[in-house]
């Protein structure tokens, strides 16, 4: 059996991460461009109010099966783990079937707004096929390999692309064809274009949402194909050196017991998105009547609208590209998840901590320079991306600026979180963010009112520095050494300064030779990018800066007396 080290591991997870960001931008910015403001609030709605189902109901089932494959490996339960992966599969599929059956039944007769309800029905069967794509995923990262996530992951964006956005293409331009045929779409008699595509909206929420479950079941068959041809790489001797195996209930017990407070504390996470879903509309109404002045230039959108459109420019334009650099910098604490695992097993402390100071190095490394960028250059990055879209780029660009900050902190602490539960206490990232979701909530309602948008940024802000500090300081104490994380955070904050600094002197020269916003834009994210990989590659060759110190000084001894350099 071929494992897979820290680096490899991290490099194929961020490599598929990498990827899939790129997709997901190709999908997610046409579609909003599509939607707009108001139609990204009922997708973003729909999204909240299913994620925080499907975190209790599969999320814990990817690092708890990771860990224990992790485990059994390390101590040579091979016949053991085949069994768990079993139990687990059957497991699985039973209880999210029950729950996507359960989840049909509240939509159908509870309280929800019909405009969300259609992509709720088309997002529920994903649940199924996700619970199986998990327990597949957690039981090779488990085996060091990570080539099956990193497949399975590009395999579904890319059906989300090509299934969710022609689906929601093919029902707008229906809706339109409706109308100019008979001035009625789904239903609803409208007397003008404008009017004929909101009432499409829902729907084309919906279409957008159903292509995300197709891409699930597509993905979920071709998982199980390529494991089923490439196997798991457990030999015949391997399995024949563990003979002897734990019962289902054994297995059963063990895997629940392990993902439950994995799965309680990936329900905490997700409260952050159905905060903002139940109190930015009603806190931003409040803001509108309070100071209708501020808000002049969203005049065209009817007022009752306005609240819902902001929240829908906010989550679908600054939320998505503030969660971009988070998501590559989660899979370095799956990746590191399995050494970690086994370090711990063998009780060798010095690995524990070599691991962690590269996961979190590499954290910084992505994070810092990236959240410095999005600050300094928010309204070109809106401009290149949704130039369609001039309202809701205004709305989302201060935000945005904020959330860049934000940036650094959440990508920090999300693979700090893998981290906790691999050291056997998911109770504590609950905690943490628990309490992180409370801040957040009082800030909302503080700040929203007064300070709009912006207010909601600066309460994500705030909860981001708190649970950094925090998952970093729980780490230090479990591990019982000093990582030393300011130390680490020197050379790639210089980096992002430079990084920052460099994009915004790109973007502003090229203004004023005339050339247009978007290759402006597009220059200063090259040119900081450029500068940044450059300082970064100095920095942390450490044969280079020793070089250059060895040659200056060597130039100085050389040097006549009186002269130098």
């Amino acid at each position: 059996m071929k494992k897979q080290g820290f680096l490899k591991g991290s490099a194929i997870l961020v490599g598929m991460v990498a990827v899939t960001k790129v997709l997901g931008l190709i999908y997610k910015v046409p579609l909003a461009n599509i939607l707009g403001g108001t139609g990204m609030g009922y997708f973003s709605a729909a999204f909240s109010l299913f994620t925080p189902v499907f975190a209790l109901a599969a999320a814990g089932i990817c690092p708890a099966m990771a860990k224990l494959t992790a485990e059994k490996a390390a101590l040579g339960r091979y016949a053991d783990l085949r069994q768990q992966r079993r139990t687990s599969l059957m497991i699985y599929t039973l209880t999210t079937l029950t729950v996507c059956i359960g989840l049909y039944a509240v939509v159908r007769f509870g309280t929800i707004d019909v405009s969300v309800r259609y992509a709720l029905y088309c997002l529920v069967p994903s649940l199924l096929f996700c619970g199986v794509m998990n327990v597949e995923r957690g039981y090779f990262e488990g085996l060091g390999n990570m080539m099956p996530t990193a497949i399975s992951e590009i395999a579904e964006t890319l059906f989300r692309l090509v299934f969710g956005l022609g689906i929601a293409v093919y029902i707008r331009r229906y809706a339109i064809e409706s109308y100019e045929q008979s001035g009625v779409v789904f239903g609803a008699v409208c007397e003008s274009l404008s009017q004929a595509e909101q009432a499409a909206l829902p729907y084309i929420a919906a279409g957008a949402v159903l292509g995300s479950s197709i891409a699930s079941f597509l993905a979920c068959g071709g998982l199980l194909l390529y494991t089923a041809f490439h196997g798991d790489g457990l030999t015949v001797d391997m399995l024949a050196s563990d003979p002897v195996t734990e019962n289902r209930r054994h297995h059963a017990k063990e895997l629940m017991g392990l993902s439950f407070p994995i799965a309680l504390a990936a329900v905490v996470t997700t409260l952050t998105g159905m905060l903002d879903m139940l109190t930015l509309p009603k806190c931003l109404a409040f803001a509108i009547s309070r100071s209708p002045q501020s808000y002049e230039m969203f005049a065209k959108i009817g007022k009752s609208e306005l609240p819902n459109f902001l929240y829908g420019s906010y989550e679908g334009l600054a939320v998505m590209l503030y969660g971009l650099v988070p998501t590559l910098t989660a899979m370095l604490g799956k990746s590191v998840l399995p050494s970690v695992t086994e370090s711990l097993t063998k009780h060798d402390n010095s690995g524990v901590k070599r691991d962690l100071r590269r996961m979190l190095t590499l954290s910084a490394t992505a994070s810092i320079p990236c959240g410095l960028g999005i600050t300094v250059m928010s309204s070109e990055i809106l401009e290149l991306l949704f130039s369609g879209r001039k309202p809701e780029c205004l709305a989302a660009q201060q935000p945005l600026m904020i959330l860049g900050i934000s940036v650094i902190g959440c990508s920090m602490a999300l693979p700090c979180f893998t981290v906790i539960q691999a050291l056997g206490r998911p109770s504590r990232v609950t905690a943490i963010m628990l309490i992180g979701a409370i801040i957040k909530l009082v800030l909302n309602i503080a700040l929203v009112p007064l300070l709009g948008l912006n207010g909601a940024a600066i309460s994500e802000l705030v909860r981001s520095i708190f649970v950094c500090a925090a998952a970093i300081s729980i780490i230090s104490k479990l591990t019982g050494s000093e990582i030393g994380v300011i130390k680490l955070c020197i050379r790639p904050f210089y980096a992002g300064v430079m990084c920052a600094v460099s994009s915004r002197l790109v973007c502003d020269a090229l203004a004023k030779f005339g050339i247009g916003e978007k290759l402006c834009a597009a220059g200063g994210i090259i040119g900081g990018g450029v500068v940044c990989l450059t300082v970064l590659a100095l920095l942390f060759d450490e044969s280079i800066v020793v070089r250059s110190v060895r040659k200056s000084r060597k130039a100085e001894k050389n040097a006549p007396l009186g002269v130098t350099g």
